[in-house]
């Protein structure tokens, strides 16, 4: 199954799997790193990958006319309602794939969070993401996303299972560790209680790959992006041997 059914079945419950994610601090950040990198006054933002839409609501909160993108129709649709996106008013969602898409105008930045660019399996794969990013931003204009490494594919997901549910939903999450990626496939398996009392099933099955920033940085150049910027995590530490998450920042040449 594809990453589109994987994450259209998981959106009941996706904001409850990541509720102990702070998108305002992940939103400082990046906010942070387009004031550092960019040469003028980013007025627009594409949030790649922007899911239920939170980052996307925190970054129209900052002021920004963003525009989130996603390959679910599901995710979509429950971006498109948050109030803080002012029903859809105040951010444009749009559905598309990260590998190809294309903006009707540039944007001044663009930014990708909580792994959405480490779907990417391949180098081919990777380049087209970036190369798509390239030709959406501006002239300068600044792409700052997070990757997760192969530490955290094989030490942190490895082939455990999670679970997590309350009184309307029971979602069970398991990992099957790839060495050859290294990645993971997570299968996933969502109960939702309907308005009738009954019981939905939803399946879905994806895949995460670890990169090198080495990886990382030789796709983004092949692509028109120059890296400028790396750190671990959104707390923006150094990027050590058990870095589990490691944040980019790049310019459009």
């Amino acid at each position: 199954m594809s990453a589109r059914s994987c994450y259209d079945a998981l959106s009941p419950v996706y904001d409850r799997f990541n509720g102990d994610v702070d998108y305002a601090a992940i939103a400082d950040a990046v906010c942070a790193l387009f004031g550092k990198f960019s040469k003028k006054k980013i007025k627009t933002v594409l949030d790649l990958g922007c899911g239920t839409g939170p980052l996307t609501e925190q970054l129209v909160r900052r002021g920004y006319a963003v525009t989130g993108l996603d390959i679910s129709e599901d995710m979509l649709a429950l971006a498109s309602a948050r109030r803080g996106c002012g029903g859809g008013k105040k951010a444009t969602f749009v559905r598309g794939d990260m590998r190809k898409f294309s903006l009707p105008e540039p944007v001044g930045a663009a930014v990708s969070t909580q792994d959405a660019v480490s779907h990417m399996l391949t180098p081919q794969s990777l380049r087209k993401c970036f190369s798509c990013v390239a030709k959406a931003l501006s002239p300068g204009g600044v792409f700052v996303f997070d990757i997760n490494t192969a530490y955290k594919m094989k030490e942190v997901y490895g082939d455990r299972t999670f679970i997590l549910e309350d009184e309307d939903s029971y979602t069970v999450w398991e990992n099957g560790y790839l060495p050859a990626g290294p990645g993971v496939e997570f299968r996933v398996t969502v109960f939702t209680r309907t308005a009738a009392g009954l019981w939905r099933r939803d399946e879905g099955v994806t895949r995460e790959r670890g990169w090198s920033p080495k990886s990382v940085a030789n796709a983004l150049r092949e692509s028109g992006l120059e890296p400028v910027f790396t750190a671990s995590a959104w707390d923006l530490g150094t990027v050590g041997e058990e870095t589990e998450r490691i944040v980019f920042a790049a310019v459009k040449k």
